[in-house]
């Protein structure tokens, strides 16, 4: 398996910083590199800087949210995988994320190796 480029949309910074240092930690020999942006709008500008494979995308932030940015990111790139990462556990959040085209979804509070494996594991589609 080739090793992953990561990138972390996130406007809470020790949220970021955790979820870079995890999936570091635990998954260093999957990932080639992870950065971390703050919003969706920084979102699309480093995504078209350079190619990740996934986004871990929060849904409430400043300028345009992870739904928003999601919808935007997976039209232009069909082959990128995101999941989304909120504290969101309700279905309507659930329900938007996926069909704005994020591949999966995970509770913040639930965020263990498990669901990070399980992330780290899909496949692209084609």
């Amino acid at each position: 398996m080739r090793k992953q480029k990561v990138l972390i949309v996130d406007d809470n910074p020790h949220f970021a910083k955790a979820l870079k240092f995890m999936l570091l930690d635990t998954f260093d020999d999957r990932i080639e590199e992870i950065a971390i942006v703050k919003d969706g709008d920084e979102c699309m500008a480093e995504l078209n800087l350079q190619i990740y494979d996934m986004v871990f995308m929060d849904i409430n932030m400043p300028k345009k949210n992870g739904i928003d940015a999601t919808r935007e990111a997976t039209q232009l790139y069909r082959n990128l995988i995101i999941i989304a990462v909120s504290f969101h556990s309700e279905m309507k959040y659930v329900v938007k994320m996926i069909e704005a085209g994020a591949r999966s979804y995970i509770i913040k509070d639930e965020i263990n190796r498990e669901s990070l494996d399980k992330a780290l594991s899909i496949e692209y589609s084609f």
